[in-house]
């Protein structure tokens, strides 16, 4: 809080004054919002929780539980088809006792009453016929395969966006390919160990064989030299070592010096087919790129 110039001179408050009277306000003040934010978080989640209880009270699902530490987003997405398959198996059971009722009807004949509640007991059995088709088509249609498959995806996408949030923009001295294969070798390593979450919208990471073990990704990232490096960019050292030097050459998927030494070309092209392609030296496949590439650099010079 900062009090106005005259509110001071006319309270004849000293400058120290002051500054122990703001520390004491805005103390208070934080202490305050956060009371109030975790007590608007509490409400919301009871209200949340209230909901999912009713409803799991009205399915029969009462064996369902959130687990300790689930977000209410996961519990919904884990528990969402089994309130749908409670729901149609208590459709189709309703049809199976209607049709035994109208059969049992019939056989006893009766009066005018009896033909009314058998007309209207035809008119439930229709409706209920055509939810039962639906729940056949639910099965046979597999939409609760459908349902799991669109949730991997929501997952995957979460997990690029997690990625996404703490990659390094590389320098354009950098090789894109060579940066490409680096970031990807970088995410597979850390979600062989690792599951994806965020808090409070910073990606983490945390470890699947010891779920107390969270890293922020970022984190991860500034621990990887190799990444680290490549976000520095490359200081190239001889002739062209000036970026402002480099050349693009049509098909070769780096840049060359204008006046690139034989020496340069080889090690361009090796770091290249190797670091980024990951061919074998011996193998026939690298010696047809290498003399691919060496030509074209050649022919450009």
């Amino acid at each position: 809080m900062k009090f106005e110039k005259e509110f001071i001179e006319e309270t004849g408050l000293s400058e120290d004054q002051v500054k122990k009277v703001n520390e004491k306000i805005d103390a208070h003040v934080a202490e305050e919002k956060k009371a109030w934010d975790g007590k608007a978080n509490t409400d919301a989640e009871a209200i949340i929780q209230g909901a999912v209880n009713l409803t799991i009270d009205k399915m029969g699902l009462e064996g369902i539980q959130r687990k300790d530490g689930e977000k209410m987003a996961d519990f919904l997405m884990r528990t969402t088809p089994m309130f749908i398959d409670s729901a149609l198996a208590k459709e189709k059971s309703e049809v199976i006792r209607l049709k035994a009722e109208y059969k049992e009807k019939l056989k006893t004949g009766g009066d005018e009453n009896v033909k009314k509640e058998l007309t209207e007991a035809i008119a439930k059995l229709d409706l209920l016929q055509q939810k039962e088709a639906q729940f056949k088509d639910y099965e046979e249609n597999d939409y609760k395969g459908k349902y799991e498959n669109l949730t991997n995806e929501l997952n995957i996408q979460k997990i690029e966006n997690a990625f996404n949030s703490v990659k390094p923009i590389f320098p354009d001295t950098v090789n894109v390919y060579e940066a490409k294969g680096r970031w990807d070798e970088f995410k597979k390593d850390v979600l062989e160990k690792n599951n994806i979450d965020f808090d409070k919208e910073e990606p983490i990471a945390i470890n699947k064989e010891n779920k107390h073990m969270i890293t922020k990704l970022k984190d991860l990232v500034g621990q990887n030299k190799e990444i680290t490096e490549l976000s520095k960019g490359r200081e190239a050292k001889g002739i062209g070592s000036d970026s402002k030097n480099e050349i693009e050459i049509e098909n070769v998927p780096f840049k060359v010096p204008k006046e690139v030494t034989p020496a340069e070309r080889a090690k361009l092209i090796k770091e290249y087919l190797v670091g980024t392609k990951k061919m074998d030296v011996l193998s026939p496949e690298y010696s047809k790129e290498y003399k691919k590439l060496n030509d074209l650099i050649l022919k450009k010079n």
